[in-house]
C-alpha cells in the first residue's frame, strides 16, 4: 500500500521560507527598509542561520528577484498559443505574465521597485561590458533572457508584417509598465477599478483588456 504521507505536499524548507517572507518584506519596505534581524525573527531562525543560507543582504535580495523572475519565465515557457504566429504568441505571453503576477501578490510591487529604485543597484547591468569588473547576477541573466525573448518576438512580428514597425525598446517598456503597474498599484488600483485587483473577475478582465489594448497598438 502506498504511504499516504508520500502524497502530501513537501513542507517548505528554511531557504524557501526565508525567500517567501523576504519577498513580501522587500516588496512593501524596499531594500533599505528590511533588516536581516527582523527577517530572521519572522522566519523563526537565528541571524547566524539566516546568514548560512544567504551570506549578505544583497545575496538574499538577488535570490528573491530571481525566484520571482523564474516564475514569470516558467509561465512563458508553459504558454500555449493557438498558433505559432507572432500575434498568438504575444497574446499567450501576456496571459501567462498576468496569471503569474496575479498568483503572487507581492511580486508586482517587488518588480516595480527593482526596476526603478536605485538601491541597491544604481542601474541593472543586463550585459555588463568588459570593463565593468563583475559578472551579471543570476536575476539579471534571467531578466535579460526574458527581455531578449520578447524583443525577438516583436522583431519577428515586424519582419513578417504582422506588427507595425514600432520602436522595440519603447514597446517593451510600455508592455512592462502595463502589466506590472497594475499589480503594484495597491489602494489606488482598487479605487480606480472598484474592486480588489487580485479578485478573479478583475484578473480576468485585466488579462482580456490588456491583451486587446496591446494587440490593437501593435497590429499592422
Amino acid at each position: 500500500m502506498d504511504d499516504p504521507q508520500s502524497e502530501m505536499p513537501r513542507a517548505p524548507d528554511s531557504r524557501d521560507k526565508i525567500l517567501e517572507v523576504a519577498e513580501g518584506l522587500f516588496a512593501y519596505g524596499g531594500y533599505a527598509g528590511v533588516g536581516m534581524r527582523q527577517l530572521a525573527s519572522m522566519v523563526g531562525l537565528s541571524k547566524s542561520s539566516l546568514f548560512h543560507h544567504f551570506p549578505t543582504k544583497l545575496d538574499l535580495y538577488a535570490s528573491v528577484l530571481d525566484r520571482v523572475l523564474s516564475r514569470i519565465e516558467a509561465g512563458l515557457d508553459g504558454a500555449r498559443p493557438r498558433t505559432d504566429s507572432p500575434e498568438a504568441r504575444l497574446t499567450a505571453w501576456i496571459d501567462a505574465a498576468v496569471q503569474t503576477l496575479s498568483e503572487d501578490v507581492p511580486a508586482g510591487r517587488l518588480m516595480m521597485r527593482a526596476l526603478v529604485d536605485e538601491e541597491p543597484f544604481p542601474a541593472l547591468e543586463l550585459k555588463p561590458g568588459p570593463g565593468s569588473g563583475r559578472e551579471p547576477m543570476s536575476f539579471e541573466v534571467r531578466l535579460a533572457r526574458i527581455l531578449g525573448r520578447f524583443e525577438g518576438l516583436l522583431a519577428s512580428g515586424i519582419e513578417q508584417g504582422v506588427f507595425r514597425p514600432v520602436s522595440i525598446g519603447d514597446t517593451i517598456l510600455s508592455v512592462i509598465g502595463s502589466i506590472i503597474l497594475h499589480f503594484a498599484s495597491g489602494d489606488l488600483g482598487e479605487i480606480l477599478i472598484g474592486e480588489p485587483i487580485f479578485s478573479g473577475a478583475a484578473v480576468e478582465r485585466r488579462r482580456r483588456e490588456l491583451s486587446e489594448f496591446i494587440q490593437r497598438g501593435l497590429l499592422a
